[in-house]
């Protein structure tokens, strides 16, 4: 989900802009650049920031004031890596912004929920499950893929319920009866859209997923 501009509180939308600015910073810092020098991966990373940006502009209005859409970040932080990661759900966001899409106050806060979160959750899952679980493509798909994406979008979705009620924007009751309702919906087609893209991608495009080695999930299994 994501905030319209003039719903929240300066102090929440600060808060957002510091933790924004110094995850960006490490991002920046740490992202392999070196990476983009390639003209198929530059080509790559390019088209799915677009794809990307799509994506985010299909949504749902709830009432006026907030906006849910599919996110997309797990098969992009599962293809690219984190640095990058958050470098491409940033200048989405931008263009989502200045499209009229989106608000320039709450950017911050919007990349931290439908962004940073995916992607911190999707990097830990693919860390535990790389140490915790046998090398194993199916391991990959479902846990990495599929459940690292609904876990995902269910985090940022309830954080963005818990921003509401703590900026006084909604009462719980009313998130209860016009928001929650659409956690189910939202979990299963999140975890549907990046398990689907991430097998496609793996099987006939595996040098495009960075976090992908077939001679470690297939070769020999």
């Amino acid at each position: 989900m994501d905030f319209s501009d003039g719903q929240l509180p300066v102090v929440i939308l600060g808060s957002a802009w510091i933790l924004y600015g110094f995850v960006a910073f490490v991002a920046v810092r740490f992202s392999p650049w070196a990476r983009l020098r390639d003209n198929e991966v530059l080509h790559v990373f390019l088209g799915a920031c677009v794809a990307l940006m799509v994506l985010w502009i299909i949504r749902v209005n709830v009432m006026s004031d907030f906006h849910l859409h599919l996110l997309g970040v797990t098969t992009f932080t599962l293809m690219f890596g984190w640095p990058l990661a958050v470098v491409a759900v940033s200048l989405v966001a931008l263009g989502v912004s200045f499209s009229g899409v989106g608000g320039i106050e709450t950017f911050a806060l919007n990349v931290l929920l439908t962004g940073v979160i995916p992607i911190v959750l999707t990097t830990v899952l693919l860390s535990v499950t790389q140490r915790r679980l046998p090398h194993n493509f199916f391991v990959y798909v479902y846990l990495n893929a599929f459940l690292a994406a609904g876990l995902s979008i269910l985090c940022a979705m309830l954080a963005g319920a818990i921003i509401l009620v703590a900026g006084e924007a909604r009462s719980f009751g009313w998130l209860a009866d016009q928001y929650l309702p659409y956690l189910p919906m939202m979990l299963f087609s999140e975890a549907v859209l990046n398990g689907m893209v991430m097998t496609m991608l793996v099987a006939l495009r595996p040098a495009w997923v960075c976090s992908f080695d077939d001679k470690l999930y297939i070769h020999g299994k």
